[in-house]
């Protein structure tokens, strides 16, 4: 079954190939992109390959050095996992969720970087999680790592690679230019490395036309955040925190078929934990609806949350329908609406031998991390996710939020359970002046699982949140 995906990937990148088809004239990009540009990289299958497996090899030195026992590979223990079948493996919450499809993310980027596609890349994703889960480790492997390796390291990966276009500046020259190479290959490391290799890193042209947005905008927010709990008002002592909120393109907008041509990114750090969330967003595709007056898209989505209500990640493909009202050329409401199938989602656990009945005062774990009967402290399975986002905008600049998001996971490894994930948020805004503001945020956490045992146990809590923060607006 190995050989078979390892083998099937690769026919898949090959038939790709400027040999294998005549109809194939684009050398990096999809259909609509432009044929040629000086920008663009040239086109290499087994190069794309061969700089996965190199990201494998640097990941499994970074691994020896630090003295982890399953980097002691050897063709043993590669033939192991190979008559061995997939495992749903126990490491660490931040590892799966984060490091996976950070890794993930060099491995697709190996295939931009050698002028592949977007969904050609995704092919080199998967083939370099296949090899590191059969080949890297002494483990088993992991059906859940392998799966956010791949769908984290593509959204995460294109995300990367658009981002470290929008820092270079392939205009400039001199020490400019150079740190914008180094900018770049920060967020892109296997793109940067081969420009510099080829002397594309000093070689003054215009950038690929594809990955030039057609609009930027962002909102970085810091402030303090208080708490509330259970059975206690909002806590004295606030926590301070900085969000970051970046608009890539409109994803409201416009016929596309060029995946994260428009993508909307959020981090935020601080507010109880020094890394709370982390979201890409990006655009599969694009089509207006009634002239215009709707849109509708279907997207591809990276999560990651962790606060006192839970700690969760999740790998989702949506449909969404969007719509904007004007009330006056100054005014205007956006609205979006999404629902879609979460691939696979992970959430701390909470057994039912330690969870109070919905009608009795109940104590949640603090920082979001749960009470588990194993080694690993957090469930996995797939569901559901849906929500809805509406924008009051004024003279270009929001000034008014409302968010509802939800999710539904039914756990496949972990304690058996059906968990209803759900979160409402209130913004009010106040342009200062210039891109200074002033803004204040209602946060509400709900969290409900309904446990398959016979007592049918159903554990349930929340957690309000309040912000006061300022704001800087950039485009």
């Amino acid at each position: 079954m190995t050989v078979r995906i390892l083998a099937l990937t690769v026919a898949v990148l090959l038939s790709q190939s400027p040999g294998a088809s005549a109809q194939n004239t684009t050398p990096n990009q999809d259909p609509e992109a432009p044929a040629l540009c000086a920008a663009c990289p040239k086109r290499s299958v087994g190069r794309a390959l061969f700089q996965t497996t190199m990201v494998n090899v640097v990941y499994e030195m970074a691994n020896l050095v630090r003295g982890q026992v399953t980097a002691r590979i050897t063709p043993n223990s590669w033939w192991a996992n190979m008559e061995n079948g997939w495992v749903w493996d126990l490491d660490d919450f931040t590892v799966n969720q984060i490091g996976h499809p950070y890794q993930g993310s060099n491995y697709f980027n190996s295939g931009r970087a050698n002028g592949l596609s977007f969904y050609e890349s995704a092919a080199v994703a998967a083939f370099g999680s296949s090899t590191w889960e059969y080949f890297g480790e002494t483990n088993k492997p992991s059906l859940n790592d392998f799966i956010n390796t791949t769908l984290g390291g593509i959204a995460l990966g294109e995300m990367f690679h658009r981002a470290g276009w929008l820092v270079r500046n392939t205009h400039a020259t001199g020490k400019g230019r150079l740190w914008s190479e180094i900018g770049a290959m920060a967020l892109d490391p296997v793109t940067g490395y081969n420009r510099f290799r080829t002397g594309d890193a000093s070689r003054v042209t215009d950038k690929p036309a594809d990955l030039v947005p057609s609009s930027l905008d962002s909102l970085v927010s810091a402030g303090v955040l208080w708490r509330g709990s259970q059975s206690s008002a909002f806590t004295a002592a606030g926590q301070p925190f900085l969000e970051v909120d970046g608009l890539y393109g409109d994803v409201n907008a416009g016929r596309s078929r060029v995946p994260y041509d428009a993508f909307a990114l959020r981090l935020r750090f601080g507010g109880g934990s020094a890394f709370s969330e982390a979201r890409v967003r990006g655009r599969l595709l694009g089509q207006p609806l009634r002239n215009g007056r709707l849109h509708f898209s279907v997207l591809q989505s990276y999560d990651y949350q962790n606060n006192d209500a839970y700690s969760t990640g999740a790998q989702s493909f949506d449909a969404a329908l969007g719509g904007m009202h004007a009330f006056s050329p100054d005014t205007s409401l956006h609205v979006l609406g999404w629902a879609g199938l979460t691939v696979l989602g992970a959430v701390d656990s909470l057994p039912p031998d330690v969870a109070e009945k919905p009608d009795e005062p109940e104590t949640p774990p603090s920082g979001g991390q749960g009470v588990s009967e194993g080694p690993r402290f957090y469930d996995y399975g797939p569901g559901s996710d849906f929500g809805a986002l509406a924008r009051l905008v004024r003279k270009g600049r929001t000034v008014a939020g409302f968010l509802y998001e939800g999710r539904q996971l039914y756990s496949l490894d972990g304690v058996r359970a059906n968990h209803l994930l759900q979160r409402v948020r209130l913004d009010a805004l106040v342009p200062l002046r210039g891109p200074l503001g002033l803004g204040t945020s209602a946060e509400f956490f709900h969290r409900r699982s309904y446990y398959q045992d016979d007592a049918h146990t159903i554990k349930g809590y929340h957690y309000p949140q309040l912000r006061a923060y300022f704001t800087w607006s950039g485009k």
